[in-house]
Parts: structure tokens; C-alpha cells; sequence
């Protein structure tokens, strides 16, 4: 369960440039350097925004993170301290890309237009339920599958898998 504050609502179509602009993808490895640069084009406060909130929760209408696959996007995105991304729907590169760094992704049906910037929610997980806090509102999402919420805990795919001892051949 996370609980935070809505940083920002971004409109359908967010796309990766957007998030972080890919003149800085070979420029800055660090990912803590990176992240100042987070929707810097379209958003120029939201880096010194998010370090001013604990627990800053992105909402989006549809398709967020559309645009190239560079992992970096969910990347700069977590580093700015965001527990999870809440939109309507995510292009599918990036969804599996926050899964793999460990950032989970809720799709909710109607959220870009029930919440406000500024409101409170606790986010339920397991039992697939935003809390509205501010409005006193509950929003119903499909619950992140186990398999997938093992990543989340496991801070991503990489630390899971060594966790797990790597990979393992089946035939």
C-alpha cells in the first residue's frame, strides 16, 4: 500500500521525450543527475516539485509513456521519488519497462478526471482500490498480478532474478 500526493496531472499521449528528452539519454549516466531533467520541456518545475512532496503520485489520462522504449523515462520518473504512476493506460514498452526497475503502474478507468492536483490517495495493491482521502472517494482498478507485484518488491527485475539465483533453463 502507498499513500502520497497527486504532483501532476498530465494529459492522453505523454511520451517518453516528454519525460526525459533524449538529447540527455548519453550525456548523464547517473540517474539521480538525470532526473532534474524529468518533463523538463513540458513541466519545468516538476523535479523541484516532486523533492518538495513525500510520496509525489503521477496521474495520467490514456497512453502514458508512449513514444521510444528507452528505459530511462520510468527510470528519471523513479529517481524523482514517484512510488507509482496512476493513468487511464500505458503504452506497453514503458508499462513492462516500470515493472522491470521496480515502478508499479495502475491502469484506472476515469482517474484523470476524478482526482485533482494536490489530492491525497492511498493506493491498496492488493485489493485493487484508490482511496481518494481529499474527496473521501474509492476508484476500483484490477489488482497488480503477484508475479508482477514480486517485482515491485524485489525493486525490479534484475535484483529479483538475482534473488532467485538468475535464470534457469527449462526444456
Amino acid at each position: 500500500m502507498i499513500k502520497g500526493q497527486v504532483i501532476r496531472i498530465f494529459p492522453k499521449d505523454a511520451n517518453t521525450d516528454e519525460i526525459i528528452a533524449g538529447k540527455y539519454k548519453y550525456d548523464e549516466l547517473d540517474t539521480k543527475k538525470l532526473a532534474s531533467h524529468t518533463f523538463e520541456s513540458i513541466d519545468p518545475t516538476f523535479y523541484e516539485d516532486a523533492k518538495k512532496i513525500k510520496n509525489p503520485i503521477i496521474v495520467a489520462d490514456s497512453n502514458f509513456g508512449c513514444g521510444s522504449s528507452r528505459e530511462q523515462a520510468p527510470l528519471v520518473i523513479k529517481a524523482c521519488q514517484v512510488p507509482c504512476i496512476i493513468a487511464e493506460s500505458f503504452a506497453r514498452i514503458f508499462y513492462r519497462n516500470g515493472f522491470n526497475i521496480g515502478l508499479p503502474l495502475i491502469e484506472c478507468s476515469g482517474v484523470a478526471s476524478k482526482v485533482r492536483r494536490g489530492d491525497e490517495l492511498e493506493v491498496d495493491f492488493d485489493r485493487g482500490i484508490i482511496r481518494n482521502i481529499t474527496k473521501s472517494e474509492e476508484y476500483k482498478f484490477q489488482p497488480i498480478p503477484k508475479f508482477m507485484q514480486d517485482l515491485v518488491d524485489a525493486s525490479g527485475l534484475m535484483p529479483y532474478l538475482n534473488a532467485k539465483g538468475g535464470f534457469s533453463e527449462q526444456e
